[in-house]
């Protein structure tokens, strides 16, 4: 994988939030993949014919209601002071702390991070929740954060 600097991805306002800045022992933790980089993640994983949550269609798995069988909330758990992800993602997913995570926004934008640091700043990710997914390395489940303030909880097809 190749990635590009934190300091110049042009979204790392996300991190350095006034309300909820991501310590520097953590920004390194970070990883935004340069573009020849994210667009394989998406194609390798997301979609072979689209490069945004948008133009999903048949043959994309996450089209597919099926593999989105239950959704909850996660905005009331980010506006609240309370840190920890939403108890129903963290049963979802129960990855191990290291686990490598892609927070996929589109083919030419992919954060790599690990389970541990997305879990710890995930309200930040969150700053981009317009039908984004998550994915895990070598991991069948996966979430799709919605701007209504749900997530879908949902398994890779």
């Amino acid at each position: 994988m190749k990635y590009i600097p934190l300091s110049d991805y042009k979204n790392a306002w996300i991190f350095r939030h006034a309300d909820m800045p991501v310590p520097a022992e953590d920004l390194p933790l970070i990883k935004p993949l340069s573009q020849v980089s994210a667009t394989d993640v998406w194609r390798n994983n997301i979609s072979k014919q689209c490069d945004t949550p948008e133009d999903f269609s048949n043959g994309d798995w996450p089209f597919n209601p099926e593999n989105w069988p239950e959704s909850t909330q996660w905005q009331e758990q980010w506006e609240s002071d309370d840190p920890a992800l939403p108890e129903e993602v963290a049963k979802h997913l129960q990855w191990t702390p290291e686990t490598t995570v892609y927070y996929c926004i589109d083919s030419d934008a992919v954060l790599e991070t690990t389970w541990d640091a997305f879990s710890r700043h995930w309200k930040n990710f969150l700053f981009f929740d317009d039908e984004c997914i998550l994915i895990g390395r070598k991991r069948k489940q996966a979430l799709q954060f919605h701007q209504d303030g749900t997530v879908s909880l949902g398994l890779k097809g």
